[in-house]
């Protein structure tokens, strides 16, 4: 006779096994992210400290310290007050932990309108969630996800609002509700505020899918429901790029618009030095090209053989998301574009998959290939997650460069030039405008009082598969070794020169390339 206790115990793990698969799939994800980000004390990758020093400016100033797109920032910012207030946090130790969560929770909602989108295929073919679930753990748990952690947080937030349009896109274009309308409306503004590469990319599937739903219509009737919500669309991307140029962040919006009317700058041969040759077919582009191609070409052939019989928005969805990862993944594009593209194409990728996947009618061939895929798409994660979260610089680099702080006399009228990655580590630190070498001008003496330049000897770790260069200083050593800096130039003043820093200030112009550095 089962005892009180053990009755419990059975009801308590009947509890457990009720949780929804596509939960336990996002819990998982969300317990691989807080693990990179959580087993350091500092941020995680090259561009982890950016968005500390944001959300540090909004706190203190009410403004974003660099120009950019802002939700991300604001939805830290107000975490952090949370934090400081409620729980009693020091204000720094805050926007640490606010950063952080945000980063492990929020990207892993992606998961949700993934999985809803492959579901409605599914049910349409009779099948059960095997293959909704395996997308949805494509979407949050595959390598590319985890090894932009820390890095690249606008972005990952960004593909969020991504999958929420181009579900409600579908949805709409099944049922054209005014709830879904407004649904779409109220993704792309989120969209206009979070990423202005996922908004390109949303723009594309928009257009794409719209114009596939338009040809393969057989009366000229539906249509008409289409143009006037593209039109709202339109105005709504207006509002939010006049809104985005008023109060944030111009050039975003200027690029936005570069990149539809001057596509060759992206391109490689836009990119090269004069004299090079033409580069385009390089290896290093055209197979990731192809193994797009080769992943979404399956659904592509299902659409065009059985467009008679499937439903108008799943031929004109599928159809949008395999002409926008095939323009994306394309090997016309520079290598610095080409890696943020491969990041935005692998969502729309995912459902080009799961699409085919349901079209295949033998089961026992479905779930094969589907296992396959899982099995390798979700493989690679343990290569960034078994080593855990790792920063730009050492532990002992970091104690060293927050201990420069008292060097610094005058903060609002001093400039810290450092290699890329230890430059958002100064900010945060020392409290001082940064530069990386590149964006330097003779003008720059003109604007601060105090311009110093804060090189690493050692103490960079190798971030394999990260995302961001790292500091040039000591590329080509081994991580924990000195590579030879070059002796005090003649014209600067030594200031500090420690095991792994040193900090020297120049009093005039030296001779420096121009060049506009982007924040991630």
């Amino acid at each position: 006779m089962a005892t009180h206790s053990e009755s419990s115990d059975e009801t308590k793990m009947q509890s457990y096994l009720k949780v929804p698969p596509l939960l336990w799939i996002m819990l998982v994800a969300v317990a691989g992210r807080a693990w990179l980000l959580f087993s350091t004390p500092y941020m995680p990758g090259v561009n982890g400290a950016y968005y500390l020093i944001q959300a540090r400016a909004i706190l203190e100033r009410g403004v974003l310290g660099i120009p950019d797109l802002p939700l991300t920032f604001y939805l830290q910012a107000g975490l952090s007050w949370l934090l400081a207030r409620a729980g009693g946090m020091v204000m720094t130790d805050a926007i640490m932990v606010a950063v952080k969560t945000c980063d492990a929770v929020l990207p892993v909602l992606v998961a949700w309108p993934v999985f809803v989108l492959v579901r409605r295929w599914a049910i349409a073919r009779g099948q059960g969630d095997a293959v909704p679930l395996a997308a949805a753990a494509l979407a949050c748990l595959s390598m590319p996800w985890f090894i932009v952690v820390g890095e690249l947080q606008k972005n990952s937030l960004a593909m969020v609002w991504f999958a929420l349009l181009v579900t409600n896109l579908h949805g709409w274009l099944l049922q054209p509700t005014r709830r879904r309308a407004l649904a779409l409306v109220a993704v792309l503004l989120l969209l206009g505020l979070t990423h202005i590469g996922v908004l390109g990319a949303s723009v594309v599937v928009t257009a794409a899918t719209a114009l596939a739903f338009l040809l393969r219509q057989s009366q000229g009737v539906r249509w008409k429901r289409i143009l006037p919500m593209m039109g709202v669309g339109v105005l709504i991307l207006l509002a939010t790029s006049a809104l985005v140029v008023w109060k944030f962040d111009p050039s975003r919006i200027q690029r936005l618009g570069s990149a539809f009317t001057d596509p060759f700058q992206f391109s490689w041969e836009g990119r090269q030095q004069p004299g090079q040759g033409r580069m385009w077919l390089n290896p290093d582009g055209l197979l990731p090209f192809l193994g797009f191609a080769i992943a979404i070409a399956p659904s592509l052939i299902v659409v065009w053989y059985r467009r008679i019989q499937l439903e108008a928005a799943d031929f004109a969805v599928v159809t949008g998301c395999a002409l926008t990862v095939l323009m994306m993944t394309g090997p016309w594009f520079s290598p610095d574009k080409s890696m943020r593209f491969y990041l935005i194409a692998f969502l729309p990728a995912i459902w080009g998959v799961s699409f085919g996947l349901t079209h295949m009618d033998r089961n026992a061939w479905r779930q094969t290939v589907l296992g396959v895929i899982v099995l390798t798409g979700l493989g690679g994660s343990a290569w960034i997650l078994i080593p855990g979260g790792k920063p730009i610089l050492e532990e002992a680099t970091m104690v060293e460069l927050e201990n420069l702080a008292w060097h610094i006399q005058d903060r609002d009228h001093t400039l810290v030039v450092a290699d890329h990655g230890v430059e958002w580590w100064s900010a945060w630190f020392l409290h001082t405008h940064i530069a990386q070498p590149q964006a330097l001008s003779p003008n720059v003496w003109g604007r601060y009082k105090t311009v110093l330049f804060l090189k690493v000897k050692t103490g960079v770790v190798s971030l394999s598969g990260r995302g961001g260069s790292r500091p040039s200083r000591i590329s080509g050593a081994p991580p924990g070794h000195p590579m030879p800096l070059p002796g005090i130039a003649e014209d600067s003043e030594l200031i500090y020169d420690g095991a792994t820093l040193r900090l020297e200030k120049f009093h005039h112009a030296t001779q420096f390339a121009s060049a506009r550095v982007s924040p991630p």
